[in-house]
């Protein structure tokens, strides 16, 4: 019973440190609905390059940096590409979403 009690507690105070070290559970069904919103897909494909990078092309290159997840939403929202003086065509075409979304879809693309 102490042994169940302590695996219990224990359980629970590593969920909470995840929840409170700012850890978000990827809502993945949402995020795919965001890129479809967004037409996404007619630029960026998740395994091949077209228009745009892949998204895992896009986690590979951010990988192990981090600031990858503030500068990838950061970019979406602001549309402004990182060196290449253009901006992104998801703000040509859509406004800005909701920052929450925005970091969602983010962790999506960096889990890949």
């Amino acid at each position: 019973m102490k042994s169940r009690m302590l695996v219990n507690i224990l359980g629970a105070g590593m969920i909470t440190g995840a929840l409170s070290s700012g850890a978000m559970a990827q809502d993945v069904d949402a995020a795919k609905e965001l890129m479809k919103q967004n037409n996404c897909s007619k630029c960026h494909a998740t395994d091949k390059d077209k228009v745009g990078t892949s998204y895992k092309k896009t986690a590979a290159k951010y990988k192990g940096e981090a600031d990858a997840e503030a500068r990838l939403s950061e970019f979406l929202r602001s549309g402004k590409a990182s060196g290449e003086g253009e901006e992104h065509i998801i703000v040509k075409t859509t406004p800005p979403n909701d920052k929450a979304q925005v970091t969602n879809l983010v962790q999506y693309i960096l889990s890949l």
